[in-house]
């Protein structure tokens, strides 16, 4: 997915004043729009500003969407796309809610540019209006694989996927799946450990990945030394005690 923020990534409407009696009142809150190009097929998207509503209806465009396009929710409980909108005849078939954060698939038959326009959210949901990164809750859910992208209209590379989306760094053996949808090919990154991949991720603004979530990390080299370790005196305690029974 190609994304484009503009004015300077975001447009900032810091300490706008609005005149009322007696006072008056300041809006701290920052606005933007980006453009993103959505690929003839498949494009994993996520909403990266607060529209209010977000839903299909004000997130889109009319006038740019082809006929046939679908939009699809993912279910990590039956890892399928089992909730599915179409725009057909300048409506969607279901008016959606993607709030930020939450990723989805849209599936065109033509390529086209989107702009959304919205309030800048940081990376735990919170209005964006200090200029300071707060990072989300630790991701509490069963384990698995979930269409996620960052609230925070900001890039991320390696480990800061999960820190910014899941609140935590990658254990290892947890993995990140894009999708490049000019090429229409999936990469999948797996973290090995002490801030390295196999392959570098980066999530581009307004993108959603795959996240396979194991909330158990993997037993590194020094752990699976230290079973090793605790087998071998257990052996040898065994054959102790048999040399003494004998």
């Amino acid at each position: 997915m190609k994304t484009k923020l503009c004015g300077l990534a975001i447009l900032l409407w810091l300490s706008l004043a609005v005149e009322s009696v007696p006072a008056q009142i300041y809006s701290q809150n920052i606005i933007g729009y980006v453009n993103t190009v959505f690929w003839t097929g498949d494009t994993l998207f996520n909403n990266p500003l607060e529209a209010s509503p977000d839903t299909l209806d004000n997130l889109f465009d009319p006038l740019n969407i082809p006929n046939g396009t679908t939009v699809s929710l993912w279910n990590p409980a039956t890892a399928t796309f089992d909730t599915t909108a179409e725009y057909t005849g300048g409506t969607w078939s279901a008016d959606l809610t993607l709030a930020p954060g939450t990723g989805a698939r849209l599936t065109t038959p033509l390529t086209f540019t989107n702009t959304i326009v919205g309030m800048a959210l940081n990376h735990d949901g919170s209005l964006f209006t200090n200029l300071v990164f707060t990072p989300p809750p630790v991701f509490s859910g069963a384990d698995g694989i979930y269409l996620l992208g960052d609230k925070c209209p900001v890039a991320d590379t390696g480990t800061d996927l999960f820190l910014n989306v899941i609140g935590r760094l990658p254990n290892v053996g947890e993995q990140v799946t894009l999708l490049d949808g000019a090429a229409q090919t999936y990469a999948t990154s797996t973290y090995l450990g002490n801030g390295n991949w196999d392959s570098l991720p980066t999530l581009a603004v307004g993108e959603a990945a795959f996240f396979k979530i194991d909330s158990a990390p993997e037993p590194g080299v020094f752990g699976l030394f230290s079973l090793g370790v605790l087998f071998l005196c257990a052996r040898m305690q065994r054959q102790t005690r048999r040399r003494q029974g004998a």
